[in-house]
């Protein structure tokens, strides 16, 4: 496996994005390649194996030549943290606001990035600390909030 380690203070919201599709697809299929990234995020293999190459040089994903793409221990870190503020937004998007489950995914996508630690924590205490986002998937669990700084 191919990996690196130079490791950005800031991770920008595409490259989180390939860190939270990598993190979904690695968590509900166990294996994860360009094909599957490409199809999830809706991109050409091409496009995702430069951002793979892009991850893998930022310490976040290792590679081999056209096969697998894992995260490493800091990309999972960061694939579960923004997975939580993910799901911590639908559920307050849905049970606060009353948005219909059919629209909260692609306004959480958005507002995820955008939202700061703090506040995703302080949300999720207003919301009672739910386990589960409306669509019944778990929220999971985050004891690493310093993942995408640099280390």
């Amino acid at each position: 496996m191919r990996t690196k380690g130079n490791q950005s203070a800031h991770i920008t919201a595409t490259k989180e994005d390939y860190v939270r599709a990598i993190y979904i697809l690695d968590t509900t299929q166990g294996t994860t390649g360009v094909t599957d990234i490409a199809n999830r995020l809706g991109l050409s293999k091409s496009t995702v194996s430069e951002r793979v190459n892009e991850l893998v040089n930022e310490g976040l994903a290792a590679s081999e030549s056209y096969g697998k793409v894992k995260l490493t221990k800091r990309g999972n870190e960061v694939g579960k943290k923004l997975t939580y503020k993910h799901r911590i937004i639908e559920v307050f998007l849905h049970n606060t606001l009353h948005i219909p489950k059919d629209k909260i995914h692609a306004e959480a996508e958005r507002l995820e990035h955008a939202f700061s630690d703090d506040v995703i924590k302080r949300l999720a205490t207003f919301l009672g600390n739910p386990t589960n986002d409306p669509h019944g998937s778990e929220i999971p669990k985050v004891t690493d909030w310093n993942s995408n700084k640099q280390k």
